[in-house]
C-alpha cells in the first residue's frame, strides 16, 4: 500500500505562487515597543545627507543640543555623556542582566544567585534612541537654534533666553499680550533654546521710571557735544540692547572723543555699560568678524567694542562694521566648516563702538550709527562714583521696564518715526533715531508719547544738527569725488594735476572762446576724452510715430557739442580703458561707476545716451556740471535751478 506522504517527499515540486501580480510578499512583523516614558534626554529628530551620514539630534541632560552619528556614535560612553547623572534611566529602561548562578549537577543542580542588573543594554538603548529620532522626523538645526538674548515670539510677542530659563509672553485669542511665563531652556514651540551660562534676569517686581531717570542723571555728568540728546540716545541704546534680537531694527552707536573725555568710564571693563548688562553682552577690544560670529553663534546679546581705532589699514575694522550693518536690520551669516557643511550664524545684536578717532565709513554704514561725541570735562568737575549707583541692580530694573513696555514699544517708535520724517530725515535715519528715542522714552515715561513730547526731542534732532547725516556722503558723491580728485598727467612731461582742474579749464574754454585757429584751442576737452570724459549738451527727442499714431521709435536723450547757451553735462563713459585705470581696486571698478553716478538723477543726471569720445561712440551717464564744480565757476544755464527747469521743459515737450 502506497504512502502519499512518502511519495510526495520522494518527488517534491515547486509550490505555486498564490499572490496576484504586483502584490508584495507580506513579511511577519514584530511590533517595536513604544519609547519608554520619563526620558531625561529629548530626541528631536534625524538629518541625513547625500554622503550617507545620518545625525540624530538630542537635547542632553544639560539642555544642550547634541548631534550623534547614527552609525557609530551611540556607544556606551556617548550615551552616558548624553544622560549624565540620569544614566540610571538607561538601566531601568534597557537593563542588561547577569546570568544566574547554579551549583551542583544533574538532579542536584540548584540556582544559588538570580540574574542581576549589571548595566544597560547598549544595543537596545541605542536602537530605541535612533528609532525615536526617526519617529520625530527630519530635524534641521538651521533657523531653529536660538541663543541667549531676546527674540521675536509669535506675531508680536517676545521671548528672552536667559541661559537656563526662557521668559515668553502669553497671548489672548486676539493676539494681545496678557502676561509672561517662565520655561526651562530647551524646545519651545518650533525653536530650540539651547542651555547656556545664565545671564541676569529682570527685576522681580514692577518698576517705575525712577531707574531710567537715575541713569540719565548719571550720563549727564559727562560733557557731550549734543548736551541734550546724546545722553538720551545712549540711554535709548541701553534699552534697545536689552531687547535687540526682538526688534526689527537694531540701532548701533559710536562713542568718540579725545583722551581724558571719559569714554572708558562708560564703555570700559567693569564700568557703566559692563555693570548694567553683566554677562548679557559680548565684550572685546580686538576681535575679527569671524571670531564675533563664532562667539555669538545664535545669541542676540549686544556686542561692545572698546577702543576700535582707525588704522593705516582699516580692513579688519571694516569687516567688523560690516557685521554691525548686517545686524542692524537682522540677518543670517553662513560660512563653510571643516565637515563641508554650512554653519549658520544669527546676526541680531546691537553694536557699540568707542574710539578716539572714527575710521572712514561708507555712507550706508555711517547712516546706521548714532555718533555720540564726548568733550573734555569742565574744569573742576568731579567724576561720579559708580559704586553709589548700584549698576547691576539698576540694569535688572531697566530690563524689567523694557519688557513690561514691549506691547507699546512699536507704537511709541512709530510716533517718533513719523515726526522725524516730517523733519526731513530719510527712512533709515527715522528707524535709527526713532528706535533710540522710543526706548529712551519707555525708560523715562509711562504710556505713549503725546505730540509735545515727541516734538521736544525731534526738534533737537533735525538733520542739520546730526553729524551722522549732515556729514555723510552719498555713494554717487564719493564716486564722483574719486574721479575729480584723481591725479592725471598729460603727455609731454607736465606736472600731475587733479582731473577736476582739467574739467574747470575745459569749461573756461567754453565760457571764453578763443580764435578757432589759435594754438591749444580745445586742449583740455581732448584730454578729458582720452580719459573717457567729455563736456556735452543734451536734448530730448520725443517718441516718433507713424501715420496711425503707433510709436515706431521711443523717446530718447541725445547729445551735442557743448555750448554755454544750454546746460552743460560731464559725460562719463560706461566703458572706457581710461576710467578702468582710475577705478582700479575700488568698489566702482568694472563699470560699476555708472550705477553710482546715475543716482545723481534728482540733480538732473541723464543715463544712457551715446557720446563720442575721441571718435569712439560709447554709452554714457551725463552728470550735471553743478555737482562737479562750484556754481560760481559755471555759466548761468548750467546752475542747478536752471538745469532742473530745463529738464522739466525738455520732457514736457516745451523746449524750443
Amino acid at each position: 500500500m502506497s504512502d502519499p506522504i512518502r511519495d510526495a517527499l520522494a518527488s517534491p515540486v515547486v509550490a505555486p505562487v498564490m499572490a496576484q501580480e504586483g502584490e508584495a510578499v507580506e513579511l511577519a512583523k514584530r511590533e517595536r515597543p513604544p519609547f519608554p516614558p520619563g526620558c531625561p534626554v529629548r530626541p528631536l529628530g534625524i538629518s541625513s545627507n547625500i554622503g550617507g551620514s545620518q545625525l540624530c539630534f538630542y537635547l542632553d541632560y544639560n539642555g544642550q543640543l547634541v548631534g550623534l552619528e547614527a552609525g557609530n556614535r551611540h556607544g556606551k560612553n556617548s550615551l552616558i555623556a548624553l544622560f549624565g547623572p540620569a544614566s540610571d534611566w538607561l538601566e531601568a529602561s534597557f537593563p542588561q542582566w547577569s546570568a544566574p548562578k547554579f551549583e551542583g549537577r544533574g538532579k542536584d543542580r540548584k540556582q544559588v544567585a538570580p540574574p542581576e542588573i549589571v548595566g544597560f543594554d547598549q544595543a537596545e538603548a541605542s536602537r530605541a534612541m535612533i528609532e525615536e529620532c526617526a519617529r520625530k522626523g527630519i530635524f534641521d538645526p538651521a533657523g531653529r537654534m536660538r541663543g541667549r538674548g531676546a527674540h521675536r515670539h509669535e506675531a508680536n510677542g517676545l521671548v528672552i533666553h536667559y541661559g537656563d530659563k526662557i521668559l515668553a509672553s502669553k497671548h489672548t485669542a486676539k493676539g494681545e499680550i496678557s502676561g509672561w511665563t517662565w520655561y526651562d531652556a530647551g524646545l519651545f514651540q518650533r525653536h530650540v533654546y539651547q542651555a547656556a551660562t545664565p545671564i541676569p534676569r529682570p527685576w522681580h517686581e514692577d518698576v517705575d521710571s525712577e531707574p531710567g531717570e537715575k541713569l540719565l542723571g548719571l550720563l549727564n555728568r559727562w560733557h557731550w557735544r549734543r548736551k541734550l540728546m546724546d545722553p538720551v540716545f545712549l540711554l535709548g541704546w541701553i534699552g534697545a540692547a536689552m531687547l535687540g534680537g526682538a526688534l526689527d531694527w537694531r540701532p548701533n552707536i559710536w562713542i568718540t572723543g579725545g583722551r581724558g573725555t571719559g569714554k572708558s568710564s562708560i564703555n570700559g571693563d567693569d564700568q557703566i555699560i559692563h555693570q548694567l548688562l553683566g554677562d548679557a553682552q559680548f565684550r572685546t577690544a580686538e576681535a575679527s568678524s569671524a571670531a564675533i560670529r563664532q562667539s555669538l553663534q545664535n545669541s542676540t546679546v549686544p556686542v561692545i567694542f572698546d577702543e576700535i581705532e582707525a588704522e593705516a589699514d582699516n580692513r579688519r575694522v571694516n569687516e567688523v562694521i560690516k557685521l554691525a550693518r548686517i545686524s542692524s536690520s537682522g540677518g543670517k551669516a553662513h560660512r563653510g566648516s571643516q565637515d563641508h557643511n554650512a554653519k549658520e550664524f544669527t546676526l541680531a545684536s546691537c553694536f557699540m563702538f568707542s574710539s578716539i578717532l572714527i575710521p572712514p565709513l561708507p555712507a550706508q554704514d555711517r547712516s546706521r550709527l548714532g555718533i555720540l561725541e564726548l568733550q573734555p570735562f569742565k574744569q573742576g568737575a568731579e567724576p561720579p562714583v559708580l559704586a553709589n549707583y548700584g549698576l547691576p541692580e539698576l540694569g535688572r530694573k531697566l530690563q524689567r521696564r523694557m519688557i513690561d513696555g514691549w506691547p507699546i514699544l512699536m507704537e511709541t517708535r512709530a510716533r517718533f518715526q513719523a515726526a522725524l520724517s516730517m523733519a526731513g530725515h530719510d527712512a533709515r535715519a527715522c528707524m535709527q533715531f526713532g528706535t533710540l528715542m522710543a526706548c529712551a522714552y519707555r525708560l523715562l515715561n509711562d504710556g505713549l508719547p503725546d505730540d509735545e513730547a515727541v516734538n521736544a526731542w525731534v526738534d533737537k534732532s533735525r538733520p542739520d544738527r546730526m553729524a551722522e547725516i549732515s556729514e555723510a556722503e552719498s555713494e554717487q558723491a564719493m564716486c564722483l569725488a574719486h574721479v575729480l580728485t584723481s591725479p592725471v598727467q598729460a603727455r609731454g612731461g607736465e606736472e600731475r594735476e587733479a582731473l577736476s582742474h582739467w574739467v574747470a579749464l575745459a569749461v573756461n574754454e567754453l565760457m571764453v572762446p578763443l580764435d578757432a585757429f589759435a594754438e591749444g584751442v580745445g586742449k583740455y576737452d581732448k584730454r578729458l576724452q582720452q580719459m573717457g570724459l567729455k563736456l556735452v549738451n543734451a536734448s530730448w527727442h520725443p517718441d516718433e510715430r507713424d501715420f496711425a499714431g503707433k510709436v515706431v521709435k521711443p523717446g530718447r536723450w541725445g547729445t551735442s557739442m557743448a555750448s554755454k547757451e544750454d546746460p552743460i553735462f560731464l559725460a562719463v563713459a560706461a566703458k572706457h580703458r581710461g576710467l578702468d585705470a582710475l577705478f582700479q581696486n575700488t568698489k566702482w571698478a568694472g563699470g560699476v561707476w555708472r550705477q553710482a553716478l546715475e543716482r545723481f538723477e534728482p540733480e538732473g543726471a541723464i543715463d544712457g545716451p551715446k557720446v563720442k569720445f575721441s571718435h569712439s561712440s560709447q554709452r554714457a551717464v551725463l552728470v550735471p556740471l553743478h555737482v562737479v564744480l562750484d556754481e560760481d565757476e559755471l555759466p548761468a544755464e548750467s546752475k542747478r535751478d536752471a538745469v532742473l527747469k530745463w529738464r522739466e521743459k525738455q520732457k514736457s515737450g516745451e523746449a524750443e
